[in-house]
């Protein structure tokens, strides 16, 4: 801890007492005296006010406040309610908050990521909503220059390039590799990445960069995690991602975290929670208007697909329908030589956006559309992309079954579990799961897939 006097000297050096810079902060005087003697510090909103009165930084700040005794454990009854979990979305961005990404995107054990971020068995969907209307209303933090104390390396565009052309590579692997194998690379290139943040000195661009990259890579380590069987380390990373994109100032990455996170929601049948993290995103994004660039209608496609897939789970019909009509005219209105779509964006090709609408159409009752929609687009998929092979063909099945076509059904059936026996993913195996409790009770009227 540094000397207790470090912060009462340069409150002097301002030309403030105790009582005057209290008034200025419309905090109790007993509060700066606090501060001053190590035992607790400012909350975020009053720290940037004091960095201000006192002219520094957040990081120099952070320097003389140092850290307070810790707290005790909350105890595990705090976290079902959801109500005494820390905030992850601030409007500061200092050490303390580098510090405490990192940490949290370093974890490599169950354990570790159970006690860095509140993903335990009922708190977790409250929590994510939580976040989410924090996100929603919180401004972003200021970029501030990282100055490493003591031996540091420095680190600039180049080194920056280098760890986007490693996730470019993750995302391109992730089409052919299933969760089950890619998720630890994964896993590992995010943790090594996050201490980059962390441990090296580069300038606020730089970070904010960083930054970005670590909330993209959260969102394939999510995707990659629920691939792999491990729910609560999905919703973990999705809730980082959606903090590190907060603090690089990208609302448009963010949403796409919010999105995705809803997603799995839904695919895990968590319904309605789903509905307000994909409207949530889409609000957004509404809310952003044409102010940003990456806010593109291939975006806006992607993200009320996952909202029409939303509405579906919970039986919204007319919603999903909608959702899913205006995902098809925001795609269609993409343009030749306009703002180009982020990079993770580039598997919505015109044959997923068929598949997407083609399961929407089974699961709401049009299994003759959706049929051909997905029939055509499977007959082209690549069959190195074998996770998505047996989804889409379970889909497909799930068509034939709503049609009472169950010879056509059940060899489809065959396939997928075939191919599905060939990869470690917990979502094709799942699905191939339901299928066959499907098969086995032919008057199932079931229709989502």
């Amino acid at each position: 801890m540094p000397p207790s006097s470090a912060l009462a000297r340069r409150r002097r050096s301002r030309g403030h007492t105790q009582e005057s810079l209290a008034q200025h902060l419309r905090v109790d005087v007993s509060s700066v005296a606090r501060w001053e003697r190590g035992v607790s510090v400012p909350s975020p909103g009053v720290r940037r006010a004091l960095a201000d009165e006192l002219a520094l930084t957040l990081d120099d700040l952070a320097d003389l406040l140092g850290s307070p005794p810790p707290s005790p454990p909350a105890p595990a009854a705090a976290f079902a309610d959801g109500q005494s979990t820390p905030d992850l979305i601030k409007d500061i961005w200092g050490a303390a908050e580098r510090g405490a990404l990192a940490a949290g995107l370093g974890a490599r054990s169950d354990a570790a990521v159970a006690d860095s971020g509140p993903v335990r068995a009922g708190g977790a969907r409250e929590h994510a909503v939580r976040v989410v209307h924090q996100w929603l209303i919180t401004p972003p933090p200021p970029g501030h220059v990282h100055r490493s104390h003591g031996p540091s390396r420095r680190i600039g565009a180049p080194e920056v390039e280098g760890v986007r052309a490693r996730l470019r590579y993750l995302h391109q692997a992730d089409d052919t590799v299933a969760g089950g194998d890619l998720y630890p690379a994964v896993r590992d290139e995010l943790a090594r990445t996050a201490g980059l943040l962390r441990t090296t000195a580069h300038t606020a661009e730089v970070g904010r960069d960083l930054l970005r990259i670590l909330a993209e890579m959260c969102q394939l380590a999510g995707w990659s995690a629920a691939d792999a069987g491990d729910a609560p380390a999905c919703e973990h990373y999705h809730l980082q991602g959606i903090k590190a994109a907060h603090a690089a100032n990208a609302p448009v990455l963010g949403a796409q975290l919010v999105s995705s996170l809803g997603h799995h929601f839904a695919e895990h049948g968590l319904g309605r929670d789903a509905v307000t993290l994909t409207r949530s995103a889409l609000a957004r994004l509404d809310a952003l208007g044409r102010t940003v660039p990456d806010a593109t209608p291939t975006v806006r496609a992607l993200l009320f697909a996952r909202a029409a897939w939303a509405h579906t789970v919970v039986g919204e019909r007319e919603q999903a329908d909608e959702a899913v009509r205006r995902a098809r005219d925001a795609y269609a209105a993409r343009r030749e030589g306009a703002d180009p779509d982020p990079a993770w964006t580039y598997w919505l090709t015109p044959d997923e956006m068929e598949i997407i609408a083609g399961r929407l159409d089974i699961a709401l009752g049009r299994p003759q559309y959706g049929n051909q929609r997905i029939s055509t687009a499977l007959a082209g998929c690549d069959p190195r992309r074998v996770r998505e092979t047996v989804l889409y063909t379970v889909w497909l099945a799930h068509g034939h079954l709503s049609r009472r076509e169950h010879g056509a059904a059940a060899a489809l059936s065959r396939r997928a579990h075939c191919l599905s026996a060939t990869i470690r993913s917990a979502y094709s195996d799942r699905a191939v799961r339901r299928l066959a409790h499907r098969l086995a009770r032919p008057r199932d009227t079931s229709r989502l897939v």
